[in-house]
């Protein structure tokens, strides 16, 4: 083992710089008199510099990010720019790509002419962010990436996928194989803001956690704050990720066609009509199930997994001011273990937004969106067999505007979410289970929260970011609340009374939550930042499982669940070499959660009318560093993450009969220690890459016996502390080999990927059972995974 992670580390490390790079060409358009604006129209034509002809869908990427332009059958494009410095980049497949650094202070025409791409001498360049923004951005703890990027990271299913690629990342991590959810910077799944376009995603997952529910083909980029979290992003403690959906081709009509071991996929895009209408859609479902008919065990072997998604967006240019976009995401899922139980879960996410740029420095944002999210838990018993079904809609408002000027960005606005949680219901399968039918219903709330955000580069060394949100959460009725006895713990015994409300405001909850980041640029190479920030929590997970599961409880806030509040603090230090071409970072991090959700010992959480007698509130705490070195072009890219985080938490009931541990702090189901994550990008030259990647990190913590007795002739377990122990290290090693054009007239791609090379059993728990008459209990490892999984894909772009 020490020798195969000794040979990754040299091959990403070891590696000349033999082979040319691409060079900036700075341009300067200055000021020419008249008003000064915030916003400059910049304009030109794009042709290729052996024949002369125009060249169309060149796309045009803005300090590392494509803006959503590409030029039309004519070459041409024109695109509003902020006044000052800028980085720009015209691609197109098969060409050279044209490097600029543009100041601009007037409105401008830029032509390029870029040459036909020479793969043997190709460059492919990684970059999660532009190449000197970790230095240069103000704010800290923030992970951007696009799918080029996304797609040169070994996956599972051979998928590129925004979940694996951010487990790759420092501070990023999952309790393990088969378990929904990441857990960022020792927090929990739940207290993770996952956006689509800025609309609210609750279940963002497949096929338990091995795949989420975004489509590779309509990503365009990610970005995750999980250090100083913008104001216009809230309603969680910990983190918040946006993932932006690709627009169709308003020129073109194309699409992709892939047919692979595990996933087949179909992608459309193009105009409705040229220039005004688009429209994009994405087609995925799983083809997995002939695999698990090969494994051995027999109870694999009689196991189902399906699953698909499907996105469709589009969008309307009223002009190039004002455009409007409607997007809507559905996913579903069906696992079933053999004949003992199963999992069904579906969401729809679906969001209108409105874009309208007002004048030469204001816009304004409008969206407004619906979720419906439902899972059922079922077990196809013969005699008993029977299915629990819950979940939750809610409805998204949001309004925002910002204003610019050549050294300022001011935000300001508006969001309100509306959650309406489903009756519990609990139904018989067949009509010979002897399972009565039950419900519970459920509760709803309110929140909505004013924000204002202000980023300023005061100057070239200095520059902040400060933002401010007020939020207000409202539980409504209809809803009834019980009395618990005073000085006794809330339990069903100590029930007194039961007060309901047909509608109307049953409890109300509020907070401020500052946000503040800084950066001191120490040269032109390297930067100090800062950030402090508090969020609060109104809707939570309810869970006795290890990690997130598909049948977990979405809860808001009560009479006696309280919302969270966290306070979060960050620091690091930034710095690159070379001209940019390695880029290293060091961060700190210390975070605490008020009223962070435990359950007691033996809970019963499903089709309980009383759920706060099965739950305990503390305080939770999360403390570690992270290191980051990536190379981020040359003939091998990738980068290098370690992460030391500690996940702790305590009950702070003042009963001790339900405190947890004796309300000392222990470890949370997600503390993993030491997390190390290694991952290469070979370009091998005529369009082919191989890639590679490698993660470790520390077994998550588990509760274990401690001794037996035997009481009337029955042995009883006596159960240690809560996670006062640890599952084995995980250790995984993928390898993937891309390449394009198989067949020379089309344009295509193929796809080999080996997940787990090593074949590493990696436990995801630990259980313990008598073996045959034995009085002891003896450990038994579950292994999600615990094979080498190869799986191919083709694909032919049209």
């Amino acid at each position: 083992m020490r020798r195969l992670l000794l040979s990754c580390v040299l091959m990403f490390c070891f590696i000349t710089d033999g082979i040319a790079q691409n060079e900036f060409k700075e341009i300067r358009f200055e000021y020419e008199g008249g008003i000064k604006k915030a916003q400059y129209l910049l304009t030109g034509k794009v042709t290729s510099k052996e024949t002369g002809l125009p060249l169309d869908n060149v796309a045009i990427h803005i300090d590392g990010f494509f803006t959503g332009v590409n030029t039309d059958k004519n070459g041409l494009y024109v695109f509003p720019l902020d006044s000052g410095r800028h980085r720009i980049v015209f691609r197109r497949f098969g060409k050279q790509a044209d490097f600029y650094i543009v100041h601009i202070y007037r409105d401008a025409v830029l032509d390029a002419s870029i040459s036909n791409l020479d793969f043997q001498l190709e460059m492919f360049t990684v970059m999660a962010e532009e190449r000197d923004r970790n230095v240069k951005s103000p704010i800290t703890g923030v992970t951007k990436m696009n799918i080029e990027e996304l797609k040169l990271v070994p996956a599972l299913m051979g998928e590129p996928d925004v979940f694996n690629v951010l487990q790759s990342m420092p501070g990023v991590t999952s309790v393990g194989e088969g378990s929904a959810g990441l857990n960022i910077r020792g927090g929990q799944a739940d207290q993770n803001l996952i956006l689509m376009n800025e609309a609210i995603v609750l279940s963002n997952n497949h096929a338990l956690g091995f795949l989420s529910a975004f489509n590779g083909d309509v990503v365009q980029n990610f970005a995750l704050y999980k250090g100083n979290v913008p104001a216009q992003f809230g309603g969680r403690s910990a983190s918040a990720l946006n993932i932006d959906m690709r627009k169709g081709d308003f020129e073109n009509w194309k699409g992709s066609v892939s047919l692979g071991t595990a996933v087949t996929k179909l992608m459309l895009e193009g105009p409705i009509k040229t220039d005004k209408t688009s429209i994009i859609a994405g087609l995925r479902r799983s083809n997995l199930n002939w695999k698990l008919g090969t494994v051995d065990q027999l109870d694999v072997s009689n196991s189902r997994l399906n699953f698909s998604d499907v996105y469709a967006g589009l969008t309307h240019r009223f002009s190039q001011k004002h455009t409007l976009e409607w997007n809507v995401l559905h996913t579903g899922d069906r696992f079933q273990f053999s004949d003992q139980f199963g999992f069904r879960w579906n969401n729809t996410v679906s969001s209108l937004t409105s874009k309208n740029l007002l004048s030469d420095n204001f816009s304004l944002i409008g969206m407004l969106a619906y979720g419906d999210f439902t899972n059922r838990f079922f077990e196809p018993s013969p005699n008993d067999a029977f299915e629990i079904a819950n979940g939750l809609q809610y409805q998204q408002g949001k309004l925002s505007a910002l204003w610019t000027t050549e050294t300022v960005e001011f935000t300001f606005g508006v969001e309100a979410v509306n959650y309406q949680m489903k009756p519990e219901r609990r139904e018989p399968l067949n009509e010979r289970s002897g399972i009565s039918p039950a419900t519970v219903n459920k509760q709803q709330g309110l929140e909505w929260a004013p924000f204002v955000g202000l980023d300023w580069n005061v100057s070239e060394t200095f520059s902040f970011s400060l933002g401010a949100r007020y939020s207000f959460y409202q539980q409504n009725g209809p809803d009834s609340v019980f009395i618990y006895r005073e000085n006794l713990p809330i339990s069903r015994l100590n029930i007194v009374d039961r007060v309901a409300f047909e509608s109307g405001p049953i409890v109300n909850y509020g907070g401020f939550e500052p946000r503040f980041s800084f950066r001191i640029a120490l040269d032109d190479r390297q930067s100090v930042k800062a950030g402090a920030s508090v969020m609060n929590q109104y809707l939570q997970t309810i869970s006795d499982a290890t990690g997130p599961t598909p049948i977990d409880l979405w809860q808001v806030s009560t009479s006696y669940i309280l919302p969270q509040r966290s306070f979060n603090y960050s620091l690091g230090y930034f710095r690159n070499f070379k001209e940019n071409d390695w880029s290293t970072s060091v961060e700190g991090f210390y975070r605490t959660t008020q009223n962070q959700l435990e359950y007691r010992d033996f809970a019963q959480l499903f089709l309980n009318p009383h759920i706060e007698t099965e739950l305990v509130q503390g305080e939770g705490m999360a403390y570690g560093a992270e290191l980051m070195i990536q190379r981020n072009r040359g003939g091998v890219t990738g980068w290098l993450s370690y992460t030391f985080s500690r996940s702790l938490i305590r009950t702070t009931a003042p009963f001790q009969e339900i405190q947890v541990n004796r309300g000392e702090w222990f470890p949370t189901n997600f503390d993993r220690p030491h997390i190390l994550s290694l991952v290469g990008n070979v370009n091998l030259g005529k369009k082919r890459f191989f890639n590679a990647s490698f993660n470790y990190s520390t077994g998550r913590p588990v509760t274990a016996p401690t001794a037996n007795y035997i009481i009337a002739g029955i042995f009883v377990p006596d159960f240690g502390d809560r996670n006062q122990f640890r599952i084995p290290d995980y250790i995984r090693l993928d390898f993937s080999y891309l390449t394009n054009g198989i067949v020379r007239e089309w344009n295509d791609s193929f796809n080999f990927s080996i997940y787990n090379v090593l074949s590493r059993r990696n436990a995801y728990s630990v259980f313990f059972e008598r073996e045959n008459q034995s009085r002891r209990l003896r450990p038994f490892q579950l292994s999600i995974l615990g094979s080498i999984f190869p799986t191919m894909a083709y694909t032919v772009n049209f």
